[in-house]
């Protein structure tokens, strides 16, 4: 069952969708997925046709706040703490409030400001619980969620469809229990949305905003952020890894004889030198077995990411380079090779992480 955008006559609104969407490319066709889901949802429930029209449209609106979201907040590669968290929160209070101002479609702010809302009350913004919560808010919950799980994101690879399922289910005491039963029937008989939901999409903007977020403006190599980051997707692929940690030694002393400007230029050869040895790469896309990464995660110290390869031939392409680097800048590098026999786990940041 698909919607046409015709029968609502949204196109009014999608403009504002949009603008929204080119905030965050890993959420392009969030809104349009969500919409089909409770959409779909509602007509397996056999509601109303008003409410079908109703969490359809809402749908469409439900992320629109994001708009007004710092974007070190909304597009943060991490954890966010519980300041951040406090603060992405307030999207859907807003997105009820520019809702509000839209002509036609007014009725359906408290619908889109109660998207989070959870049926055990620990929701927000408001707390509400049960049939306190609209009933195309708590279809657009199951569905928003769903649609997370199983696309990618900037911190992780989509999920398969039966490990998001679990999840759901999991956190079945959030969701009405009528609805999220019907659901996972739903979604086992008509399976994840297709590539053909309309999104428009903005892949040079994101490589940008990637270069931004991810890179070393020096080096051009990876920064902290997103070594970590690829770790994190790594270990959604249950990719074993080698990670090696490389220090100059002596930086200091370097930049203090030579100037700071002899020292970031140091800094970009052996990065070149690095990056050209393994092959590595600096985008953010999904790794791949064999795949290198190269980050500088201090002032003076890197680390490369080698996802399945052995260990000899780390271990010995790295006393090559340090060589090279020892009898062209006459410097002395150090290294420490980290491997993990085992496949990583989503509890990496902590497992190597601190190491970073």
């Amino acid at each position: 069952m698909r919607v046409q955008k015709q029968k609502y006559n949204i196109d009014e609104i999608i403009p504002l969708i949009t603008a929204t969407e080119i905030r965050d490319a890993y959420t392009q066709g969030h809104s349009q997925r969500v919409a089909y889901y409770a959409y779909l949802l509602a007509h397996t429930l056999k509601l109303d046709e008003e409410i079908c029209k109703n969490v359809y449209v809402a749908g469409l609106l439900h992320d629109v706040g994001k708009i007004g979201i710092p974007d070190n907040i909304l597009l943060k590669p991490g954890k966010l703490d519980t300041e951040e968290f406090d603060l992405i929160k307030l999207h859907s209070s807003i997105s009820g409030k520019i809702v509000k101002t839209i002509p036609h479609y007014s009725y359906l702010s408290e619908i889109v400001a109660a998207h989070h809302e959870n049926y055990d009350g620990s929701g927000y913004p408001l707390g509400l619980k049960a049939q306190e919560i609209p009933v195309e808010a708590r279809l657009l919950a199951i569905s928003d969620v769903f649609d997370a799980l199983t696309t990618r994101r900037v911190y992780r690879a989509s999920m398969p469809l039966e490990k998001s399922l679990a999840i759901l289910t999991e956190r079945e005491g959030k969701f009405d229990p009528l609805f999220l039963d019907a659901f996972v029937k739903m979604i086992r008989k008509h399976g994840v949305a297709k590539e053909d939901i309309e999104a428009i999409k903005f892949d040079a903007l994101e490589e940008l905003r990637n270069s931004f977020f991810f890179l070393d403006p020096l080096t051009k190599s990876l920064n902290r952020d997103g070594l970590l980051a690829i770790l994190r997707k790594s270990a959604d692929y249950e990719y074993k890894a080698v990670v090696a940690l490389v220090n100059i030694r002596h930086f200091k002393d370097y930049n203090k004889l030579y100037g700071l400007k002899k020292g970031d230029d140091l800094l970009v050869q052996i990065a070149k030198k690095f990056q050209h040895a393994f092959s590595c790469k600096h985008i953010m896309n999904e790794p791949k077995h064999h795949d290198a990464y190269f980050a500088r995660i201090h002032a003076d110290k890197f680390a490369l990411l080698y996802i399945g390869q052995r260990v000899d031939f780390i271990a010995y392409k790295l006393q090559e380079i340090i060589g090279e680097c020892k009898k062209e800048f006459g410097v002395e590098i150090t290294s420490e090779i980290i491997v993990k026999n085992e496949k990583l786990s989503h509890h990496i940041e902590n497992e190597l992480g601190y190491l970073l």
